[in-house]
């Protein structure tokens, strides 16, 4: 991925994160199920795609396949899950469509975060909170919509790291080896 690119898909992520913020503190205040709500998640959903996208474009060498094969199934099921929203607003159905692309959606985030942590391309911490975040992101329809800070603040330093362009050097770790699946 050329260094452009890569900025431009670092800050869409990153802006995606802040806009996956800011529509989980209009959650928190308002309705859930507010038409501007659910058009943020939609929006915000989109910025993390591309998120998935960069870390597989930038990184996907080295991250070998959990962390891949986890970009790509989170940019899938983002874009599902944001299609889902959208249904959810024009019609008022699509909650199925809103489940599969949300269980695809933390699926993905899993293995893009077991595959930052496993291959030290990032700080590791960077891998855990977007583990933990994801973890958090299923406790937002039972438990509270600010389970799902976690999951923003994730893509908004996942972004600025892909906006810095630091290429995958080893600063973390052994740049070569096989990691395998687990």
């Amino acid at each position: 991925m050329s260094k452009l690119r890569c900025q431009w898909a670092g800050l869409v992520a990153a802006v995606g994160g802040v806009a996956w913020l800011a529509w989980v503190v209009a959650a928190g205040l308002t309705s859930r199920q507010s038409t501007p709500v659910l058009l943020g998640v939609a929006l915000s959903t989109l910025g993390v795609v591309v998120g998935h996208y960069a870390v597989e474009s930038f990184y996907g060498a080295r991250m070998q396949r959990p962390g891949t094969a986890g970009a790509w199934l989170g940019a899938l099921g983002g874009a599902v899950f944001a299609a889902g929203q959208v249904l959810s607003v024009t019609t008022g159905g699509g909650d199925a469509i809103v489940g599969i692309g949300v269980l695809a959606l933390v699926g993905g985030s899993l293995l893009v975060s077991v595959g930052l942590v496993r291959t030290r391309i990032q700080p590791p911490w960077l891998g855990a909170l977007l583990l933990v975040g994801t973890l958090a992101f299923l406790g937002f329809n039972e438990i509270s919509p600010w389970t799902a800070v976690v999951y923003g603040l994730a893509w908004v330093a996942l972004g600025q790291d892909l906006y810095r362009y630091d290429p995958p050097d080893g600063r973390f770790g052994e740049a070569s080896g096989d990691h395998g699946w687990l």
